[in-house]
């Protein structure tokens, strides 16, 4: 969920799709003090390391990488959000 400030009620999330781990990034973690396990998470399953401690993972994609991808090609304006609305029409919550 990302809230735009007080008093508002967003329903936007992020689907993080990164996969790779860039060695700038690495970089930037090892002098922001990140630990090396931290590091070494992130090189091999990649992901976002500015979202922590900003963000809150409440799920995880299990199939349907391909629909993510799909919706990752869609065309965005300047702060990156799609030109048009992507609205999810139904999902599954499967209990572990």
């Amino acid at each position: 969920m990302a809230n735009a400030g007080p008093n508002t009620n967003g329903s936007q999330f992020f689907i993080v799709q990164k996969q790779t781990l860039e060695a700038e990034l690495k970089e930037q973690m090892e002098m922001a003090g990140y630990p090396q396990e931290a590091i070494q998470y992130y090189e091999e399953n990649g992901g976002t390391p500015w979202l922590d401690f900003r963000h809150t993972v409440f799920g995880h994609v299990i199939e349907g990488m391909d629909v993510v991808d799909r919706i990752a090609s869609m065309p965005t304006d300047m702060m990156d959000k799609p030109l048009e609305d992507v609205v999810i029409e139904k999902i599954t919550i499967k209990e572990g």
